[in-house]
């Protein structure tokens, strides 16, 4: 009971400080907005790779995802693959929303239909009151891997919501870099024709420093979804030979093996580019979205070369790199320049993120730790209730160390403030 009271009123505490979203994918509000379906509306994001997991077939998944199929219609379905999720932490999100938002205790037909007119539609007004509500300052948020958006940024002409602050986006400009068509609408961005490695170097030093005056605040790479962390160091006459090859013959393309020491050699350019125009670094390490990928090549241990080559480049690094909770203490407790930020893991893994919340306490200094990053597209509701998540992991992570006599409830409200907001404000220099 003692310990129930200590965890409702710290966490009452951390749920007034001022949070910093280090990661999601959102432009804002729409301006035309459509119908939403219940069932279609409360299994967005990550809940879907639960289902997969389950066992439910793309065909029944987009049965769910179809708004102009009504409730009972695809009521059967839902329950029947909702019951086997159901205690998921991604489905707890879903349960929070119709909890706290829609004021149902339970998620049934009766339920879902009595929130039908009330289903949270990206409008200005439903974003500015979500996030007002849960405190949400400011969100770093990276879309700009689409080169329309992209270009509309740097041209000045992106409008986007008053929250957002922006990342640049990485993998493309060195995984992607394999054919001739590619590699000049990359040029197209600068009204340029790329006819050298050093052209396209230039191309892309260039779009960074147009970016950073028009208010990025770092740099996103999220290439362990598709090839290993392991980047080595290549002579640029290697890279030269492969890049050539693709410009000698436009019908030219290069294979995944092939192009790896090209793709390895441009990521380092890259990291140059970020320490000259001193940009800190994100970087995708531990699980990945969806089903059926290969964890190991995403173990942040295989960027120790990168974070001991670039000493003074600050890396951030993402999603408590799940499950290897280890080498990511051991990597921000012994290298200065490296941080860990836990944005979606705290509804990947509760138990991992409390542990490894409190575990950093004591192996890593606190001001290393970014606490947040909802990992969501444009659905507010999703990353409110992520967030309460995220408190709560935190809130029991904190009791965890005052029972132990480590800390004091002072210091953990400080810490928490910390991690929610003061860290991430410092290391990516928001105003």
């Amino acid at each position: 009971m003692e310990d129930d009271v200590l965890f409702r009123e710290l966490f009452s505490k951390i749920e007034e400080l001022p949070v910093i979203d280090c990661h999601e994918h959102i432009l804002g509000p729409k301006r035309e907005v459509t119908r939403r379906e219940p069932i279609a509306s409360l299994i967005q994001g990550y809940v879907q790779s639960d289902l997969l997991s389950a066992g439910i077939t793309q065909k029944e998944l987009d049965i769910l995802n179809n708004n102009e199929i009504e409730t009972e219609e695809k009521w059967e379905l839902f329950e029947k693959f909702w019951k086997k999720i159901e205690f998921t932490a991604y489905a707890r999100v879903t349960r929070l929303i119709m909890k706290d938002i829609y004021g149902e205790e339970e998620i049934s037909l009766q339920s879902i239909l009595r929130v039908r007119d009330k289903i949270i539609l990206p409008t200005e007004e439903n974003y500015n009151s979500l996030f007002e509500k849960a405190n949400i300052e400011i969100i770093l948020s990276d879309v700009l891997w689409d080169f329309q958006i992209l270009k509309k940024f740097i041209d000045g002409r992106l409008d986007y919501y008053k929250k957002i602050r922006f990342l640049f986006p990485l993998p493309q400009f060195h995984n992607d870099v394999r054919s001739f068509d590619f590699v000049q609408s990359v040029g197209a961005l600068l009204d340029r024709h790329i006819v050298s490695l050093e052209d396209y170097l230039e191309v892309i030093y260039e779009l960074l420093k147009r970016a950073k005056d028009r208010g990025i605040v770092g740099i996103k790479d999220q290439s362990a979804y598709t090839r290993t962390l392991d980047y080595e160091l290549v002579p640029m006459y290697e890279a030269e030979k492969l890049f050539n090859r693709i410009l000698s013959d436009p019908r030219n393309s290069l294979g995944w093996t092939e192009a790896k020491p090209l793709d390895d050699f441009l990521f380092h350019q890259f990291m140059n580019f970020a320490r000259d125009l001193k940009l800190p670094v994100q970087i995708h390490t531990g699980h990945m979205a969806g089903i059926r990928n290969r964890i190991e090549k995403t173990n942040a241990v295989l960027l120790t070369n990168v974070f001991e080559l670039y000493q003074d480049l600050k890396f951030d690094l993402f999603h408590g790199n799940w499950p290897y909770i280890g080498e990511m203490l051991f990597l921000t407790k012994n290298y200065p320049n490296v941080y860990m930020d836990l944005c979606w893991v705290n509804i990947i893994d509760p138990i991992y993120s409390e542990e490894l919340y409190s575990r950093a306490i004591l192996t890593t200094p606190h001001i290393k730790i970014n606490g947040f990053g909802g990992d969501y597209f444009d659905v507010p509701e999703y990353i409110v209730s992520h967030l309460k998540i995220c408190r709560e992991n935190i809130t029991r992570a904190l009791v965890r160390l005052i029972k132990m006599g480590w800390i004091d409830e002072g210091s953990a409200l400080e810490i928490a403030k910390d991690w929610l907001f003061n860290n991430p404000k410092s290391l990516f220099n928001l105003t």
